[in-house]
């Protein structure tokens, strides 16, 4: 397999778009092609320069890439992947771009069982509650974490996938981001605290402010700490369904416990216990500095 000179990315959304963008602009010599359902996208992204041609759909058009990223939603990357199998038997390494892992990668290696397609999965934790193409950023990925998982837990990698798991790191540390290679398993577990929790506390937190009676001139006395904690509760909902039901164990297991905290706390406010309430505040700072300053 050539060293990825062609490359492709399906999705030209935020991550797609901005990825297409981030590899033109270290490597103008590669050749981009994209596949995304809006023809209008494509023109776009072909009049920016991001691509060098795009097509609405994928049949035969991507059996002359090397790399292909998958940068669409997770319930449709498993079709992404049958499309790409059944336009062509050539080699190809496929990566895609979801928000978790292990499912996406049982169903990969269902679908490519009797191909010579080699699939790694991919998440860079990078993005913005703004979705589209008009978003896009070829910085997005600077200084952020890329997620790569190459195996499922208990699976062996042939050295066929460790050579291109090495090409692959390197052609993504050139789009300036820090790559980090851990099984699927681990990913999700990972993501479920640092991603898909947060996201469903900040979407509490509005809902919640639907259930008072607050008019439209309480939300004008809103500092940063609740602009902060409800941004991401803007974000796309068919998108991040998608993502929350796919890692829906890891996710139960932590509400529960976040439930457990809160409800420890609630008991400390109505005993008026100042101890247990400062301690509470004190051991959350503490971990946080801590945190920052090994970053």
């Amino acid at each position: 397999m050539p060293n990825f000179e062609k490359i492709a990315v399906v999705g030209i959304g935020l991550i797609g778009a901005s990825l297409a963008a981030a590899l033109k602009k270290t490597g103008p010599d590669l050749k981009i092609t994209a596949v995304d359902r809006s023809a209008e996208s494509i023109k776009k992204a072909e009049k920016l320069g991001i691509i060098d041609q795009g097509f609405t759909e994928i049949k035969d058009n991507l059996k002359d890439q090397d790399l292909i990223f998958i940068a669409v939603p997770v319930a449709a990357v498993p079709a992404v992947i049958r499309e790409i199998k059944e336009g062509s038997d050539s080699q190809q390494l496929l990566v895609d771009a979801g928000s978790t892992k292990k499912e996406i990668m049982l169903q990969a290696a269902q679908i490519l069982e009797d191909s010579s397609k080699i699939f790694i999965g991919g998440h860079p934790m990078a993005g913005s509650h703004k979705s589209g193409i008009d978003w896009h950023d070829p910085e997005l990925f600077k200084e952020a974490p890329f997620i790569l998982t190459p195996w499922l837990d208990g699976e062996q990698q042939g050295e066929e996938k460790k050579e291109l798991l090495q090409q692959l790191k390197v052609l993504i540390e050139k789009i300036g981001a820090r790559v980090h290679i851990i099984s699927a398993a681990e990913h999700d577990r990972c993501t479920a605290y640092l991603s898909h929790l947060p996201h469903l506390l900040s979407s509490a937190l509005v809902n919640l402010s639907q259930q008072k009676d607050f008019n439209s001139e309480f939300f004008e006395l809103s500092g940063s700490g609740y602009r902060d904690m409800t941004r991401i509760a803007g974000s796309s909902p068919e998108l991040w369904q998608d993502i929350i039901l796919s890692n829906r164990e890891n996710l139960a297991e932590l509400i529960e416990k976040y439930i457990a905290e809160l409800k420890e706390l609630q008991q400390d406010l109505e005993n008026n216990d100042q101890e247990k309430v400062y301690n509470f505040l004190a051991r959350a700072a503490e971990i946080k500095n801590k945190t920052e300053d090994n970053q």
